[in-house]
């Protein structure tokens, strides 16, 4: 570490603007933050509102934490409402001008560079723009990977081998070479940039790109999760891995947990405890959650067929309705007979996972969702959507055994769920819940994984080791010129 006469390393978290992104690159500027360092949070001003009540909790017990805010260059882009947050656009058709938006944050983020120097940046790994701002300075950067080596590791095998290109159909099992297990997929559970026909050539260029310009990879992840996958992406890659995770843990039991990711909204503190005090008349490991994250918008269809499946189970169960917005639905909770209770828009949901009553994790296995759940202890039942999920799932239920899948066997396409119909039927949901309610192996296995990632942030733990090599890393730099 640094000596007495040496200045704490200053070093910035520029997430992308939404809350999948944003939470957990929050938490990581307050991990290192409370190991010395002198952090800023870079957000747009709608995220900055959301996280800055953990940030600045942190400020006043004495760590060296602040949030800058960046106003995001909608109208520029053609982008109007005033919305500088993925979840937070009117419609899909939004999506475009957001992503211009975000990249013309890329010269505000470079003037703050020039104007507040900073000894390293942590930026997230969608944002190459972050990795080569102000290249004058010789920062240098690191590439927050917002998913797990695993997953990664599956990608990259896609991207530079192929395999999915020698299948007959989307539905025939491939094996991904070169992993240290036997992983297979299909093309129908594949990210969109590794599919036949897509423009992965781009996505490859990028992720290039990123390798390049990154001194190494910052993974919300432990070792007793994937070590032998942060083993191999470091080796693939040639990069060092700093396995920090799970960074929710940097959450305690009170305020930060409670608000985590609405901080200062209206409502959000009743809302916490109207869902803590309807759990708190559960008996334990009895309750389901449900939550499909922040981006997920499923057809009308599909989500009726989720909501009877769930009364179906027989299991009590809380359910996150991510969209707002969403139509009616038929009238679940009555068909659940008290067992259910119904969210709309927003849970505290790293409290709800701690949360002694509850006994399984219905989820879209994105990687925050995943972290989560194994630094709670809590079983997965797996319901990929898009992007990484499917591989996410594959290290959940086929390498850690901590999840069951719930048969989801394709995705839907980002931005055009509508067309995509009913992929897990009512029968098959209720099915899947009763099982991972009643596998006292599959528990066992998963509170196993949660004292694991609890150990790991401990002192001497794996996660500290790594958190610590990171700013011996960014010391040294520093010390010799980048």
């Amino acid at each position: 570490m640094w000596s007495s006469d040496e200045a704490a390393p200053r070093m910035y978290f520029i997430p992308f603007p939404t809350p999948g992104h944003a939470l957990p690159m929050s938490d990581l500027a307050r991990l290192f933050a409370s190991r010395g360092a002198d952090a800023t949070l870079v957000l747009t001003h709608a995220n900055a509102a959301r996280l800055g009540g953990p940030v600045a909790r942190a400020a006043a017990s004495g760590l060296r934490i602040r949030v800058h805010a960046l106003r995001l260059p909608a109208e520029a882009a053609g982008l109007t409402g005033g919305h500088e947050s993925a979840d937070d656009l009117p419609t899909r058709e939004d999506a475009g001008p957001f992503a211009v938006a975000v990249d013309l944050l890329a010269p505000l983020f470079a003037d703050l560079l020039r104007r507040h120097p900073a000894d390293a940046v942590v930026f997230d790994g969608v944002l190459p723009w972050a990795a080569t701002a102000a290249p004058e300075l010789g920062i240098p950067r690191y590439a927050f990977t917002g998913t797990g080596c695993f997953a990664l590791s599956v990608q990259r095998s896609l991207l530079l081998h192929t395999p999915q290109e020698r299948v007959a159909s989307p539905t025939e099992p491939f094996l991904v070479p070169g992993l240290p297990d036997a992983v297979r997929l299909t093309r129908s559970r594949l990210a969109e940039a590794t599919l036949p026909g897509a423009d992965s050539r781009e996505f490859m260029n990028r992720m290039f790109d990123i390798e390049r310009a990154t001194a190494g990879w910052v993974v919300n992840s432990f070792a007793g999760l994937e070590e032998r996958y942060m083993e191999h992406y470091e080796k693939d890659t040639g990069k060092p891995v700093f396995a920090v995770g799970p960074v929710c843990l940097v959450n305690g039991d009170g305020d930060d947990v409670l608000e985590r990711g609405r901080g200062g909204e209206t409502g959000a503190a009743a809302e916490a405890a109207r869902v803590l005090g309807w759990l708190d008349t559960k008996p334990a490991r009895s309750v389901v959650y449900v939550c499909f994250g922040s981006l997920t918008r499923f057809p009308r269809e599909q989500v009726a067929e989720l909501g009877m499946g769930l009364a179906d189970s027989g299991a009590n169960f809380v359910w996150v309705i991510g969209d707002k917005n969403a139509p009616p639905l038929p009238d679940v909770e009555a068909a659940a007979g008290g067992r259910g209770l119904l969210v709309r828009g927003w849970a505290p949901q790293v409290a709800v996972l701690r949360h002694a009553a509850v006994g399984a994790f219905l989820t879209h296995c994105g990687w925050g969702a995943v972290t989560e759940a194994a630094s709670a202890g809590v079983p997965v039942v797996a319901w990929p959507v898009f992007a990484e999920q499917f591989y996410n799932e594959a290290l959940v239920v086929g390498v850690a055994g901590t999840g069951v899948g719930a048969g989801a066997e394709r995705g839907y396409v980002w931005g055009g769920e509508e067309l995509g119909g009913v992929v897990v039927g009512r029968e098959k949901v209720a099915e899947r819940v009763r099982a991972a309610m009643s596998d006292e192996g599959l528990r066992r296995r998963a509170g196993e994984m949660g004292e694991r990632a609890r150990r790991a942030v401990e002192v001497g733990g794996s996660s500290y080791k790594a958190a610590g090599a990171l700013l011996d890393d960014v010391l040294r730099r520093r010390r010799h010129g980048g």
